[in-house]
């Protein structure tokens, strides 16, 4: 069984072995130590994930559709009800369907951070509009972290959709116009915990992977496109009209690492739905499938604290940016410190957060291996990631 000496309850970092990771009286090139400095301030403040944070703690697509007495009464009262609903919708976004009997019930409107009406029209006692309601990450996550509520941090690493439309009677499209079905993943405007791109279909993406290609899950053209991206995750998305005409059918063709949530499915039109309408819920609902999937193994538990003494080896500059990287897209990992640094090896204290076999899943995720020492551990890249 793999020692856990190096990981312990919350109550301030701990070096197991003092001496061992001590800071050595080495001499480094200048240039290396300024970039090095500026790295460090740069990654324990602002890792990676935190970016992706504006997207996830941001709701669009909330349509309202309100009547009363006259039409400003009709306006206040949907812009409040939508925040709420919004409020709703972000809180089962970061937590899992277990806990969603007992989330919070409080003001929604006061985690509110600003929002946006996208589109709106009006009468004399109904207002009807459709909102992107953003809001405070710091507060949202102390409501949930004071009610004992396990939630997910934003994912890291973007994961890139490559839409392909296939209409009825007529030949695959990717990048030519028109492709309503581009224009639906566009119009979700980042995805949610999982941040979503959607290339732009320049040059260099027409270049790069071809709607045949894509069809046909061509590794090294989606291995190509992710690269553009710095990320190993693409999913090709391919849609077409139903026989018929009656709704639409999805299949999902991803790299290994990409969380997919199915491999097909048909989204039926419902009552007063045209194409254009089914395509937008069709989006929405595969990227809340892909928040699901990417949710159910990276929930932190914050009763659950610690520190992980690490050693990570080094043979330069670039292995030690790798490294930080991808400590960066790990958010069991909510803070480290740099004990230590030579040319040769960096000593790290991650402070982490959830169960000790789980962090060291999400680090496995990131491409760090972890090897048992005497009271600590080695750290490094895993080869190939």
């Amino acid at each position: 069984m793999v020692s856990r000496l190096a990981i312990r309850a919350s109550g301030g970092p701990k070096i197991l072995q003092p001496g061992r990771f001590s800071m050595p009286s080495l001499r480094f090139p200048r240039a290396w130590l300024l970039s090095l400095a500026v790295l460090v301030m740069v990654c324990a403040v602002s890792p990676v994930w935190a970016q992706a944070a504006g997207d996830a703690f941001a709701v669009r697509g909330v349509d309202v559709d309100v009547t009363a007495a006259n039409p400003q009464a009709a306006k206040e009262q949907a812009l409040a009800e939508g925040q709420e609903r919004a409020f709703r919708t972000l809180l089962e976004r970061l937590t899992q369907p277990a806990d969603h009997a007992r989330l919070p019930k409080v003001d929604g409107t006061l985690y509110v951070r600003d929002f946006s009406v996208d589109q709106e029209r009006s009468s004399a006692t109904r207002y009807i509009a459709t909102l992107t309601v953003r809001f405070n990450p710091t507060a949202v996550r102390k409501l949930l972290q004071g009610e004992g509520i396990a939630y997910a941090e934003p994912r890291g690493r973007v994961l890139v959709v490559v839409p392909v439309y296939v209409p009825t009677g007529g030949r695959a499209v990717l990048w030519d116009d028109p492709n309503p079905w581009r224009d639906a993943w566009n119009a979700l405007g980042g995805g949610g915990l999982v941040p979503v791109a959607v290339p732009p279909g320049d040059l260099a993406d027409v270049q790069t992977i071809t709607a045949e290609r894509a069809l046909a899950g061509d590794v090294q053209a989606m291995q190509s496109m992710g690269a553009r991206w710095r990320t190993s995750d693409v999913v090709v998305a391919v849609a077409s009209p139903s026989p018929g005409g009656k709704g639409l059918d999805v299949s999902l063709i991803a790299s290994p690492s990409a969380p997919k949530p199915f491999d097909s499915i048909a989204y039926p039109l419902t009552e007063g739905e045209n194409l254009d309408a089914v395509m937008l819920r069709a989006v929405r609902d595969i990227s809340r499938g892909m928040d699901t999937v990417f949710k159910q193994p990276n929930l932190l538990a914050f009763d659950r604290v610690g520190s992980l003494s690490t050693l990570v080896p080094l043979a330069g500059l670039a292995d030690w940016l790798n490294v930080r990287e991808r400590l960066s897209q790990v958010p069991q990992v909510r803070r480290w410190e740099l004990v230590s640094l030579s040319k040769a090896e960096a000593a790290l204290v991650l402070h982490t957060v959830g169960e000790h076999d789980q962090v060291v899943a999400a680090l496995q995720r990131a491409g760090l291996g972890l090897e048992p020492a005497e009271g600590y551990w080695i750290m490094r890249p895993v080869s190939g990631r």
